[in-house]
């Protein structure tokens, strides 16, 4: 982990951050609340959806980590986080099946951000044909939600210095 923390100081734009084979890496920019508390500024993008093809779920989270890179408005990189998505398969593999169940019964067009807890299937904006319907659906991508990498920055306890 020693040369992870050496990116601790260093501008985001500056670094180059290859992939890792033991662990997701996502470089997250955040924000401060006027209450001084920290919010991520993105979602995290794990895959994009192939409504006739879905990644399976053990596919999807090949790593049962993320190391997470905090940089602020800036582009300065004050913190890193390793964090065990493992912790909360349970609620990420309802989110999927849910995101599933939608998308075998001709119903991905339905889908909403909000109705699952932290793995969502973002819209973009391109229209395409999904399996079992006349109706096309807005293409989608698998992302951790703002939501759950709240989560994660709340367990981290950071507050404004």
């Amino acid at each position: 982990m020693d040369s992870f923390e050496a990116l601790i100081g260093k501008n985001i734009n500056e670094v180059a951050l290859n992939e890792s084979t033991t662990f997701f890496i996502a470089p997250l920019e955040y924000f401060y609340k006027n209450c001084g508390r920290r919010y991520p500024a993105s979602k995290f993008k794990l895959a994009d959806m192939d409504y006739f093809n879905l990644i399976s779920f053990s596919d999807l989270f090949k790593y049962e980590s993320i190391l997470i890179i905090w940089y602020d408005e800036t582009g300065l990189i004050t913190d890193l986080e390793h964090y065990y998505l493992s912790n909360d398969f349970d609620v990420l593999f309802k989110d999927y099946y849910y995101i599933k169940k939608a998308i075998d019964n001709g119903e991905a067009h339905r889908l909403r951000e909000g109705d699952t807890k932290y793995l969502g299937a973002s819209r973009l904006s391109e229209k395409v044909a999904q399996p079992n319907s006349d109706s096309l659906a807005n293409r989608r991508e698998f992302v951790l939600k703002k939501k759950y990498l709240q989560k994660i920055l709340n367990e981290m306890g950071f507050r404004c210095m």
